[in-house]
């Protein structure tokens, strides 16, 4: 909760994956990849529910005994590769009940997004009076970096456009209820993004994905151990 306003999160796990097959529960860094987005929402400060919708029974018990109360089993119209997000958060909150004023999507594919992230994100909404907020990063090298390739293999510059352009990371979308069932949209006009370093904001989609964040958090928690060593 955040002052008087109630929020809940909604992370959505389908079972299928067209590039990494069951990479919700593939063990990364020590646990199932799921389960750094669920202990990420259960440190949220202002979080009042969490709700897991799959239709993996294998995410669904985990969700469990990690303490997330009564996860959904998402309808198998729901549960495709065409599967639209937004009909999964509908159909959770509807199994939920009650009045929200915001809703957070949480995707399992982000393993680097923190607490804080979540957070901070919320609170930007409130404080904005934002319609909804995206997280979003850097781009991983700077603009000076990015070339356009004309025909014949020729280079130039990239439009100075390209000095503000940030890259929606996946991580943590917030949005008022009211204008997510009408828009059908985590994104409606009048979002604000939320910044996240470059470093937390990796969207999980292929096997070198994977193998980059397991590498992080193992090196983050090494770190941790040694920060409490001494």
């Amino acid at each position: 909760m955040i002052g008087d306003r109630r929020v809940i999160g909604v992370i959505p796990a389908r079972a299928g994956s067209r590039r990494m097959i069951g990479k919700n529960t593939r063990m990364l860094a020590g646990r199932p990849m799921i389960g750094w987005t669920l202990a990420a929402a259960r440190a949220s400060q202002v979080l009042d529910r969490i709700v897991v919708s799959s239709d993996d029974p294998a995410v669904l018990e985990l969700a469990a005994e990690m303490g997330c109360p009564a996860p959904f089993v998402r309808p198998a119209a729901l549960s495709g590769p065409d599967a639209s997000v937004i009909d999964a958060v509908e159909h959770a909150l509807g199994q939920v009940g009650g009045d929200w004023d915001y809703v957070v999507l949480l995707q399992p594919t982000s393993p680097l997004r923190r607490a804080e992230d979540i957070d901070a994100a919320v609170s930007l909404a409130e404080s904005a009076g934002a319609a909804a907020v995206v997280s979003v990063s850097p781009l991983s090298k700077p603009a000076a970096f990015h070339v356009q390739m004309q025909a014949g293999g020729g280079l130039q510059a990239p439009p100075d456009t390209l000095v503000d352009t940030y890259v929606v990371n996946g991580a943590v979308y917030v949005a008022r209820p009211d204008r997510l069932w009408r828009e059908r949209s985590f994104r409606p006009e009048g979002a604000v993004g939320y910044m996240m370093p470059v470093e937390r904001g990796w969207d999980v989609d292929t096997a070198d994905e994977f193998a980059a964040c397991d590498a992080r958090l193992r090196a983050d928690t090494a770190q941790e151990i040694r920060g409490q060593a001494t």
